[in-house]
């Protein structure tokens, strides 16, 4: 092991409030790995919360493991050191369980980098008796894990709150005094079967048609359901969601993140958490009030986390509470319908310069194909509470090649954001206005379990059009800034997002050459634009039909006609 890369990780634990470090004698070992680095990983509040939650386990220790920073994979290769966890510097071949929580898929592929540089074996059936259980758990795990399934001992597909504790029960029940050497893989699978929410994907055969497409997706034994029904958590008051660890190497790490609920009953068209996650399920007032006093012990800023943090139902209360126990609070986005004087009076209070809403189109036409019902005079509303209290700078998200699109739309959007900063401009105390506007241009990618799941990816030489359209139109301003990602790179999410089990060996060849999927996609004897720029057929078997997540296909449909458009009939 690099000495280097110890003393690195060393000094990170060093910075840090809050972790856990436990002894290993005798317990079940669970090493928890975001695939990406230690910065991102840091700032997800489902990856804290699941550490926190299987730390509580008495008969368990869990580290964590991340994917190299960039400056150090080099380090990695030369030394040949494996990855390792952060708590006590085991490497990942250690552990008895590996669980990557997986929220982006563009990380599929880092997490077979991963198993690589550690020597575990990628797929399955390779697997020796004393090599770690595999396993999957994030947003992507119950959106659609099939591109990366085939390297999966199990998935999670659901929230982890309550199903982690049954992992364990079921993992000592089937391996407690038993050799490691001798251990049967499948004597675990098999408790692990009947548990909602337990995905084995070895256990079911995909096939297919002769256009490309599914015909169906079968279970190849008894005891493992036909429909993996996705696990929910009924009492959202039972848990508490916060971040424990604290750490100026992440963009949230200065602050304590509490979750208020789960879901959004917004029901945008384009938009995969605000269905997955349903029903909407807000955390009581006591049971916030009670949380929000640990913190202040502790610390005096929290980041507020949901799907739509403004439309919690008690956000006035809430914002009192904080007050009262002399917490600051952020809040990462809002919904301008939904913000009150109240509102941005506290966040002013509690040091906000910058706000952020998502007006996602510059059109009303388009925001209603989306079914974003937010008008140009509610942004108008919000830039004036901001100005008001004092607020200076505004930052919005937006979207480009949604369906529907046309250049008039594109156009609109430096368009409004002239608009937008007309109203938002701050007297200083000179008297001179100040006051900026940042854009944020992401592409529309076509997510499953939403009504535009049917609809085609825009081709990233457009979307790159789009961009330029977009950056001269603002470039008469001198206080707006673009930010965008790069079209190309969004293309590999679409064409991940909705791929199925074939597309596994195209990870497998991009996690082969060092994680260049630009070659990959090259070099791949698949069609990556069958899965990303294809519209999709209204009967077709989508490869996430065998997962039930509480949205109905039916409605869906019914969303995306509302939108003006119709799936090409099989």
């Amino acid at each position: 092991m690099s000495w280097k890369l110890r003393k690195k990780a060393q000094a990170l634990l060093a910075l840090e409030q809050g972790g856990i470090v436990k002894d290993w004698g005798g317990k079940i070992s669970v090493a928890l790995v975001y695939p990406n680095t230690y910065a991102v990983g840091m700032s997800n509040l489902g990856f804290q919360a699941v550490y926190a939650y299987l730390n509580r386990l008495p008969d368990v220790v869990c580290e964590r493991v991340f994917f190299p920073d960039p400056e150090d994979l080099d380090e990695y290769l030369r030394t040949r050191t494996p990855p390792f966890s952060l708590e006590s510097g085991r490497p990942l071949s250690d552990f008895h369980l590996v669980g990557f929580s997986v929220t982006y898929e563009g990380d599929y592929i880092n997490v077979l980098r991963l198993l690589g540089m550690a020597g575990i074996p990628l797929h399955p059936e390779a697997r020796r008796p004393q090599d770690p259980l595999i396993l999957m758990g994030g947003v992507c795990a119950f959106a659609n894990p099939e591109p990366i399934a085939p390297f999966m001992d199990f998935v999670v597909v659901g929230e982890g709150e309550e199903i982690v504790a049954e992992i364990v029960g079921a993992y000592r029940l089937a391996f407690e005094g038993v050799d490691p050497a001798q251990r049967r893989r499948e004597a675990f699978l098999d408790r692990l079967a009947p548990i909602q929410g337990i995905y084995l994907p070895h256990a079911y055969q995909v096939r297919y048609v002769d256009d490309g497409s599914i015909s169906a997706v079968v279970p190849l034994r008894e005891g493992v359901p036909s429909v993996v029904v996705k696990r929910r958590l009924s009492d959202v008051n039972q848990f508490e969601t916060i971040s424990l660890l604290k750490t100026p190497r992440a963009e949230y790490g200065h602050m304590s993140l509490l979750e208020v609920g789960k879901g959004c009953g917004r029901g945008c068209r384009f938009c995969l958490e605000g269905e997955i996650y349903r029903p909407v399920r807000h955390r009581s007032l006591d049971s916030l009030r009670e949380t929000v006093a640990k913190i202040a012990k502790d610390g005096k800023r929290v980041g507020l986390v949901g799907a739509c943090v403004s439309d919690y139902p008690w956000i006035g209360e809430l914002m009192k509470i904080l007050e009262e126990h002399g917490v600051e609070v952020s809040i990462s986005s809002l919904r301008a319908d939904s913000l009150t004087e109240e509102l941005v009076a506290s966040l002013k209070r509690g040091g906000h310069r910058t706000l952020t809403m998502a007006p996602e189109a510059g059109t009303e036409r388009l925001r209603q194909v989306i079914r974003k019902a937010i008008t140009d005079e509610q942004l108008y509303t919000a830039c004036d509470l901001l100005r008001r209290h004092g607020i200076p700078n505004l930052k919005c998200y937006f979207m480009i090649g949604l369906p529907t699109e046309t250049l008039e739309d594109t156009e609109a959007i430096p368009d409004l954001a002239g608009r937008l900063l007309d109203r938002l401009r701050v007297p200083g105390p000179d008297g001179r206005p100040f006051g900026k506007l940042t854009l944020s241009i992401s592409s529309f990618v076509p997510k499953p379990w939403t009504p535009f799941q049917w609809a085609p990816f825009d081709e990233p030489r457009s979307l790159e059009d789009k961009l330029g359209v977009i950056k001269r139109g603002v470039a008469r301003f001198s206080n707006v800034r673009v930010l965008h990602e790069n079209p190309r790179e969004a293309y590999l999410q679409a064409f991940l997002a909705r791929g199925d089990r074939r597309v596994a060996e195209f990870l497998e060849v991009a996690a082969q050459l060092n994680g260049d999927w630009r070659r990959a996609l090259r070099e791949w004897d698949g069609d990556p634009a069958f899965y990303a720029t294809r519209a999709r057929l209204l009967g077709e078997v989508f490869p996430w039909d065998h997962f039930d997540v509480g949205v109905k296909k039916a409605g869906l449909i019914r969303e995306y006609q509302k939108a003006g458009l119709e799936p090409v009939p099989a």
